[in-house]
């Protein structure tokens, strides 16, 4: 969220016509807000999924899951492994 804040600030200093950069930060702010790493409905179901989808979008690192079991690490490895794999080699 500070790296998001910053940028809205970098827009709105920035050189231009004042309405041209509130639209563009209106549209931007209407972007973001579907973006995991502002917002989560999170439920027991969605976990796994919520915790991957922040990662993705580089909101936290695995290093921030040291705090959690082994078993819940192991599981987001495994669905990032799964993200990179090459379905192309196989028959």
């Amino acid at each position: 969220m500070g790296r998001l804040c910053d940028e809205c600030i970098e827009r709105l200093s920035g050189d231009g016509d004042p309405s041209e950069k509130f639209w563009k930060l209106d549209k931007r702010i209407r972007s973001d807000k579907r973006n995991p790493g502002v917002q989560l409905q999170m439920t027991r179901t969605n976990f796994i999924y919520n915790i991957i989808a922040l990662i993705n979008n580089d909101a936290i690192s695995i290093e921030a899951l040291e705090d959690f079991s082994y078993e819940l690490k192991e599981t987001v490895k495994a669905f990032l492994e799964r993200q990179t794999w090459d379905y192309s080699d196989e028959e």
